[in-house]
């Protein structure tokens, strides 16, 4: 009789235990969905868009990934950072901090890390006039003066550094005499670079001496402030003229732009340049080569 009445008076007491429980359930509030952010985080124009919340972070995604999944395709936020950054890569591609977030193939900083679209920045500067809007010659790109990595989160890459290291390499050290490359961060300034006048051509090892009035062509050298694009380190003579009206290098004969009598430029280099002084192929000019007579010789 006794275990009858111990039965019984643990199944009431688990009955009672059951249904209170049912009632307390049915009282809670389902719980509510918490978010990181706040108003206008897809918004560039406002103090709470997530990319300033990035750069706080110094630009570690990793922040953004413990929400939004390795692969930035939602995660326990439920919500896909893909459907903004469309462009392989997601978040991680280039033009998503320092290029043009709508042209995948525009990385240049057409704006610098703070947002700022002026070309007096230094993080914007000379960029695109280098890497896409390069009138007198080829793309100069990127890996000529930085080192390129290969992903996001390559050593290097997002360092702490405020500015981006510079070094030099491929067309920028070609034919280069005396000092090597170098860029001054405090002046803005990059100098005794190829690109910029840093060349000498021996008279001894030319095939065409007569052009010559000294034992070598040298290029003046000039040191371009970064920041500078009002078309100054375009003219002729900012890399390898004499003056605006005699462009050749330094120990070249006297030469000019579209002086008929005055062995003009176009003369000895047709196809580079023509009589009025306009690039005319841009792949002959500034390459590391000697472009004349048609004839491109390597050095």
């Amino acid at each position: 009789m006794k275990k009858i009445f111990i039965g019984y008076s643990g199944l009431i007491l688990f009955s009672f235990l059951l249904i209170s429980c049912s009632e307390i359930q049915s009282d809670i509030t389902p719980p509510t969905t918490i978010s990181l952010h706040k108003e206008g985080v897809t918004n560039p124009a406002s103090p709470n868009f997530h990319g300033k919340l990035v750069e706080q972070n110094n630009w570690d995604l990793k922040y953004c990934q413990q929400c939004h999944a390795i692969n930035y395709t939602g995660g326990t936020a439920k919500t896909s950072c893909l459907s903004c950054h469309r462009q392989p890569g997601g978040p991680e591609a280039c033009n998503t901090c320092h290029g043009d977030f709508s042209n995948p193939f525009s990385i240049a900083p057409p704006r610098d890390l703070k947002g700022g679209i002026s070309d007096t920045s230094r993080g914007v500067g000379a960029h695109t006039k280098h890497l896409g809007g390069n009138s007198i010659g080829s793309v100069v790109e990127c890996s000529v003066c930085h080192i390129v990595p290969r992903g996001y989160s390559d050593v290097g890459h997002i360092d702490g550094s405020p500015s981006a290291e510079i070094i030099f390499s491929g067309l920028a050290i070609k034919n280069v005499t005396g000092n090597n490359p170098v860029y001054n961060f405090e002046q803005i300034s990059c100098s005794n670079t190829y690109c910029h006048g840093n060349f000498s051509f021996t008279k001894s090892e030319s095939p065409y001496q007569f052009a010559y009035t000294q034992s070598a062509m040298v290029g003046n050298n000039s040191s371009p402030i970064w920041n500078v694009v009002n078309g100054t380190y375009l003219r002729c003579n900012s890399c390898h003229g004499k003056s605006e009206s005699d462009p050749s290098p330094i120990g070249h004969i006297n030469s000019s732009l579209n002086d008929l009598n005055n062995n003009p430029c176009a003369n000895c280099h047709p196809g580079v340049v023509d009589y009025q002084g306009n690039i005319i192929d841009k792949n002959k000019h500034i390459n590391g080569k000697i472009n004349v007579f048609n004839i491109e010789l390597e050095r």
